[in-house]
Order: structure tokens, then sequence, then C-alpha cells
């Protein structure tokens, strides 16, 4: 899993949008400086963290998703520490300020529960836990039983999605890259999203002696009923963050 992504994500990623969701995350954070970036893939958010000065621990399950990172710290010229391991099972050495989990990383979690315990017992009374999910509305509405087209760097991939069964959404992923003998190589890659409600969501955090403030689409405001990414500001034990 995540393996054929791996290989093509970078190339198909709109940049544009990924500027502002960067400058976003970044205010969130505030002045925190210490932190992890779970599920971290190949190192986009965790890179920029970097950049503006975070000591920043990047934390994926994939290993070519964590090559992946490695290289792009590297061409930065900052310095990441980069760990294999699951977001739930993830364990820093002190206490962080802040953990991130960006781009849907709680959306493949059937039940984010354990994460949610795991990132309160990683982090400082009065740290943030920032991840954003899909909304309902966009995975009901905008991705179920849809197929989509997305090309770039000479990929093409063709993104299938299933109607929604229990909660969740399978996806195939098909990417043709052209091979130097004018062929095409064929990956495929087979992936599940599950739909977590915003009350569903804020209640887990809850449980798990956090503070919750939920925002809309890249913005510091309610959610609207259409918004198609919410954003979580989970503070641990404080009103304030």
């Amino acid at each position: 899993m995540y393996d054929a992504l791996g290989n093509h994500y970078d190339e198909l990623i709109d940049e544009s949008y990924y500027k502002k969701w960067f400058d976003y995350v970044a205010e969130l954070i505030g002045e925190r400086s210490q932190g992890a970036d779970m599920g971290c893939g190949s190192g986009l958010f965790t890179v920029e963290l970097a950049l503006g000065g975070k000591q920043i621990v990047g934390c994926d399950k994939s290993a070519i998703m964590l090559s992946k990172a490695f290289d792009r710290a590297k061409k930065a010229g900052v310095s990441v520490r980069f760990v294999e391991a699951s977001a739930e099972k993830f364990k820093t050495v002190r206490p962080l300020d802040f953990m991130t989990a960006m781009n849907d990383v709680v959306n493949y979690m059937k039940d984010p529960l354990p994460f949610f315990k795991s990132a309160a017992a990683n982090l400082k009374d009065g740290g943030l836990l920032l991840f954003d999910v899909s909304s309902e509305y966009k995975l009901r509405e905008k991705i179920a039983s849809h197929t989509f087209s997305l090309e770039g760097g000479g990929t093409h991939c063709v993104w299938e999605s299933s109607p929604v069964r229990n909660g969740a959404l399978d996806y195939r992923l098909k990417f043709f890259t052209k091979a130097e003998n004018g062929l095409y190589k064929l990956e495929e890659e087979y992936q599940t999203q599950y739909i977590h409600g915003e009350e569903e969501l804020a209640e887990k955090l809850a449980e798990c002696g956090f503070h919750v403030k939920v925002y809309g689409d890249l913005t510091k405001k309610k959610p609207k009923p259409t918004a198609l990414r919410l954003h979580f500001m989970a503070v641990k034990g404080s009103a304030d963050g």
C-alpha cells in the first residue's frame, strides 16, 4: 500500500494550493517549535516546517515515501529525522510542542481514537495536535462513485472510487508512465478511506483530554455544510491555542 502512489505523488499535486496550505498550517502552529509530522509521506509538510525553523520529526509507514522525504530534506538543506512507524505507535523521547497529521491521514484510520491517545501521550500540556480530514460531504457527494483523471510529470493517473459502504470508500489507482520503448508501464494500488464526522472526531479528542476548535477549508471560520476539508486544532488540557 502507498508504494505506487509514493512513486508518483509529488508529480500530481497542485503546488499553488499546497503553498497556501503550508502557510495556513504554519500560522496555526504559531511559535511552537518542537514537533512531529505523522503520515509525513514524501515530506511535503515536514520539510516546509523545518525550513520555517521548526525542529521536526517525520513519521510514516511507507519506506518508499520516507526515502523520498529524506531526499527532499537533503535537497532543501534541512536536518530532519525520519521514523518508519504508524502514527498510533509513534513515541517520542521528550514531550512535543505540536504534532501534525496532514492531508487525510486520519481518513485512513478506521478508528482514530488510538492515534488521539498516542498523540496526547506524546504532547506537553498545552501542546497542539493539528490535523485535517476530507469532510463527509466531500467523500459522499464529490468523491464516491466517481472516476478522476490526473496528469503530471509524465504520469497519467486514473482514480476510481467505489460507492460508500459501511462508512468507507475503496479506491483503485492506476498509474501509466511512458517507458523508453514507447510503451506504458502500469502500476496499480488499492486504498481505503473512512468517513469521520466533525462531532465524532471532536468527542474522541475530548475523551483524550483535548480542547478542540474546528475550521473549514483553510479558514479560521466554522465549517460550512459544504466544506470539503475540516481542520482540527486540538490543544492538550487547555482552552487556549
